[in-house]
């Protein structure tokens, strides 16, 4: 029996493995196709110029974790941060980032979602000013070196044993979290060290701390240690919460509004009836230019934007309030409530942010999210 393992998953189940006229070929990961590169395929990296500026300083408690590490990661220890919604978890590790840069190093950031990689290698190319920094996802992926990558997580198949460093954004959201496949076409891109980030950190990240297998930092308070909101739940039946819905809009109105809601069919229908009373718009997966729309409704264009779970990560909006309907329905999970609530509160000097969840039954999942984020707040 002829062992096989492929180079891009770390698949090694023979059922998997087709022998065609060039070789051998893994179903399992066959539709991820296109220019790849590796460790081999590189010469010595140049010495880059690897300073980053902000415009703000680094409050203590993220100086602490900045540097602490730093440190794991020269000791060779791969590091979950876990940290609050809104508490510049990228910021965190741009000291890292510079440090391994600096030693000739590879870097490389995964993120789950396209639109969050867009914005992310405009924010990184702004503030580590001298670095060539590229995006790769769909339809950017013509260009895949760069002194600093940024990529989707299914864009890893391309750095076969090529990022010295890995920082992994949000592992714990879809469609990464429980993703075997994914999980493996990332392991096999790293050859040192990964960092995870993460507001709500799922089992298989803490099993791997609790077994040694990963360092684990904590930062529980954003920089201006204001708390974080805890949402106002209310219960009530089906009518009275689109009643209730309309009044928190109005209510709301002086900032924008991200309305929340399950599936695709009720983004759409509540857009259209909302826009009977205010400019709205609706976001989902099937939503054309969502970046351009994104950036109208950040600049106050739209008073409400209807969204499904698509806008829970990644998206900074200041100020801005949150309602939250049907929170009961399956798509949401404690995970993803918290990070819903944490799109609230973000601006340093405006905080008429709120976050109401609308429910018509109590469920586990809501009150493990109250508590979780209590729980932030008194540490």
């Amino acid at each position: 029996m002829i062992f096989i393992r492929c180079k891009k998953c770390g698949n090694d189940n023979p059922i998997y493995f087709y022998k065609g006229s060039k070789g051998f070929y893994c179903r399992r990961c066959i539709g991820f196709s296109g220019k790849t590169i590796s460790e081999q395929d590189e010469d010595d990296n140049e010495v880059v110029d690897c300073s980053y500026y902000l415009n703000f300083s680094l409050s203590k408690r993220q100086k602490e974790i900045s540097d602490k590490l730093v440190s794991l990661l020269k000791a060779g220890n791969s590091v979950l941060i876990e940290a609050v919604c809104g508490a510049g978890k990228t910021e965190l590790v741009y000291q890292a980032i510079s440090y391994y840069l600096s030693q000739k190093k590879k870097v490389g950031f995964a993120i789950s979602r396209r639109q969050v990689v867009l914005e992310l290698k405009e924010r990184l190319q702004k503030d580590f000013k001298n670095l060539k920094v590229i995006a790769v996802c769909q339809g950017y992926n013509k260009v895949i070196k760069g002194d600093l990558i940024i990529c989707t997580t299914h864009q890893l198949f391309r750095y076969y044993k090529y990022f010295d460093l890995l920082i992994i954004d949000e592992p714990d959201g879809y469609p990464y979290k429980d993703n075997s496949l994914l999980q493996n076409i990332a392991a096999n891109s790293s050859k040192g060290q990964i960092v995870y980030l993460t507001a709500t950190a799922d089992e298989r990240l803490l099993d791997m701390v609790n077994t040694n297998k990963i360092k684990y930092l904590y930062l529980p308070k954003r920089p201006t240690n204001k708390p974080l909101i805890v949402p106002k739940v209310v219960y009530c039946d089906q009518v009275l919460m689109y009643l209730l819905m309309l009044y928190y809009c109005y209510l709301l109105k002086d900032i924008p509004v991200i309305v929340f809601v399950p599936t695709i069919k009720l983004c759409n229908i509540l857009a259209k009836c909302l826009s009977i009373w205010f400019t709205t718009i609706a976001i989902n997966s099937k939503t054309d230019n969502k970046q351009f729309l994104i950036q109208q409704f950040k600049e106050r264009k739209y008073q409400i934007c209807v969204s499904t779970t698509i806008l829970e990560r990644g998206i900074t909006i200041k100020p801005v309030s949150v309602i939250v309907l049907h929170c009961q329905h399956p798509v949401y999970d404690k995970a993803s409530l918290i990070q819903i609530s944490g799109r609230v509160g973000r601006d340093v000097n405006d905080d008429r942010g709120r976050c109401i969840f609308l429910t018509s039954e109590r469920s586990k999942k809501i009150d493990e999210c109250l508590k979780q984020i209590q729980k932030a707040n008194n540490s």
